[in-house]
């Protein structure tokens, strides 16, 4: 037996231990069981309750010896750092990640994770840091305004032409956002429906957009991401909810167009034109559906998100001054996220291009007392006059 011993393989002797291990783990994973069987359910959050205790103190006491070490309060991690925090604290609220981790705010890991994990996909392209239209380099805006200045009867077109020639990509917006900027104004090339704003002026009472935005569900199998169809009337700013899909096709757009035309509740039943982007999904039987009930669609110009700027506008909005600043984990979250903003977007938010006026504003007691109102849990607030009871 001692032979054996002494010639024993030392892999042997590594997996003999690594059984003494596990059989001590599964022995201390039996006794907890029991201990829930027996329904000593105190006990057990005791136990867990010093275990935490002694992991917290042995990290302050990690803290107090890096500070000591390097004069930092805390290290600065790097973005795979950030995202293995933010992975694990997630899953808990504000005020357990308060008791667990005194080095950052639960507002910063949580941050972390909206930022570096649920905001990974984006609609914007390669070394594009934004959605929209792309910035315009300097080179190119000289030569633009070159060509303006030079050739004062070269109208917008022309010199898009020229541009196309001499190898520069630009738009017949981009030419002239720049000249316009610069106060050239060249006259008219017959360019047909080119002034989008002449369009808009002509038929403002008769005129809706729509668009999709994304939003990323958090879920216990992964992010799932959502799509939020949202309409607009451009008279008035109201706002409306077409419909939320995880995956949207020709079928489901039939019917938010059947939807919308509907006789009693179809808010495109006075519309003659609804202007939408170029996407696969604004196509084919959606068009024929809202064109049987006198609305024709009107696509804006490719790459060209600025002529269907007040929907943009309605969704930049939404998301900055509420999606982002929530962790949804299903649609129906979501859903009740997007109906509680609208409510507020329309009814109860001030609009600077509506002069500092509301779009339909609640009804208010002229004489009664200043009362705040709140949405989502204080994230939207709100203030009107209400009489006091008698």
């Amino acid at each position: 037996m001692q032979s054996e011993i002494k010639y024993q393989h030392p892999d042997c002797r590594g997996e003999r231990l690594h059984i003494m291990k596990s059989t001590e783990v599964l022995n201390e994973v039996n006794a907890f069981m029991s201990e829930m069987r027996d329904g000593n359910f105190k006990g057990v959050v005791a136990n867990l309750q010093a275990a935490m205790e002694y992991q917290a103190e042995e990290l302050r006491i990690y803290r107090e010896r890096y500070k000591e070490a390097t004069g930092k309060e805390r290290p600065e991690l790097s973005d795979d750092e950030k995202r293995r925090l933010a992975r694990k604290g997630r899953v808990l609220n504000s005020q357990l990640l308060s008791i667990v981790d005194a080095s950052w705010a639960p507002g910063t890991v949580l941050g972390w994770y909206r930022t570096l994990i649920a905001g990974k996909y984006t609609s914007t392209g390669p070394n594009q840091k934004k959605r929209g239209r792309q910035p315009v380099s300097e080179e190119l805006a000289s030569l633009i305004v070159r060509l303006g200045e030079n050739n004062p009867g070269w109208g917008y077109k022309r010199i898009r032409s020229y541009l196309l020639y001499l190898g520069y990509k630009a738009s017949f917006m981009t030419v002239k956002r720049v000249l316009n900027k610069h106060g050239i104004y060249p006259p008219e090339d017959g360019r047909s429906n080119s002034d989008w704003e002449l369009f808009f002026n002509s038929h403002q009472d008769v005129i809706a957009s729509c668009d999709f935005a994304s939003y990323e569900l958090v879920t216990p199998s992964g992010l799932v991401r959502e799509h939020i169809l949202f309409f607009e009337n451009i008279t008035t700013r109201e706002v409306w909810l077409g419909g939320i899909a995880h995956e949207p096709d020709a079928n489901w757009t039939a019917q938010i167009a059947r939807n919308q035309i509907d006789m009693w509740d179809g808010k495109l039943t006075k519309m003659r034109y609804l202007i939408h982007d170029r996407d696969p999904l604004f196509l084919g039987r959606f068009t024929d559906i809202l064109k049987s009930a006198g609305c024709q669609t009107k696509l804006i110009p490719p790459r060209s998100p600025e002529c269907n700027g007040f929907i943009e506008s309605f969704i930049k909005t939404i998301k900055t001054e509420c999606l982002d600043q929530l962790i949804l984990s299903t649609e129906a979250q979501l859903r009740y996220a997007v109906t509680e903003f609208i409510a507020y977007y329309n009814r109860e938010r001030p609009h600077s291009a509506l002069g500092g006026k509301m779009i339909n504003p609640l009804p208010q007691d002229s004489d009664g007392e200043i009362i705040e109102f709140s949405r989502l849990g204080g994230l939207l607030k709100s203030y009107r006059r209400v009489k006091a009871a008698a």
